[in-house]
C-alpha cells in the first residue's frame, strides 16, 4: 500500500487526487467537497481516474523537483487515485474529458449567528445629557 493519501496539484487540469487504496469513492467525494469548496455558487465536481507517483521531475516553472506527481498512466509504484476538478457545466467540460463522472454540489451559504442577549437598539441615553 502506498503512503499517498490525497493532495492538491497545480499546473494541470485536475487539481486534486485521492488514493483509491485508502478511501472509498464516497469518502473521496467528501474530501473533494472540502478541498474544492465554493461559497455562494453551485458547481460540479468532475471525477476521473489517475495515478499518483513519487518521483523526480521538472515542475511548471522549469525547476527540478522531487515529490508526488499526478499522472494518467500506471507505472511501477504508482498509486491508483480518483482525480477531481471543478466544472461549471458538465456538458461543456465533457467535450474534452470523456471518462469523467459529474456530481452537482449546491451553493453553500454561511450564516452569522447573533448573540441572543444583544439588545435590538443600543441605549444611548447617557449621550443625550
Amino acid at each position: 500500500m502506498s503512503k499517498f493519501n490525497h493532495a492538491i496539484f497545480y499546473g494541470g487540469y485536475d487539481s486534486l487526487a485521492v488514493s483509491k487504496e485508502k478511501y472509498t469513492k464516497e469518502q473521496a467525494i467528501e474530501i473533494a467537497k472540502t478541498e474544492l469548496a465554493s461559497i455562494k455558487k453551485p458547481y460540479y465536481i468532475a471525477i476521473g481516474n489517475g495515478f499518483a507517483r513519487h518521483r523526480a521531475g521538472v515542475d511548471e516553472d522549469g525547476d527540478p523537483c522531487v515529490g508526488w506527481w499526478l499522472e494518467y498512466q500506471e507505472h511501477s509504484r504508482s498509486c491508483p487515485c480518483w482525480v477531481f476538478h471543478r466544472a461549471t457545466w458538465p456538458e461543456y467540460d465533457s467535450r474534452g474529458f470523456k471518462d469523467y463522472e459529474y456530481v452537482h454540489i449546491p451553493a453553500v451559504v454561511e450564516t452569522i449567528q447573533e448573540e441572543e442577549d444583544r439588545p435590538c437598539q443600543e441605549d444611548l441615553s447617557w449621550s443625550r445629557k
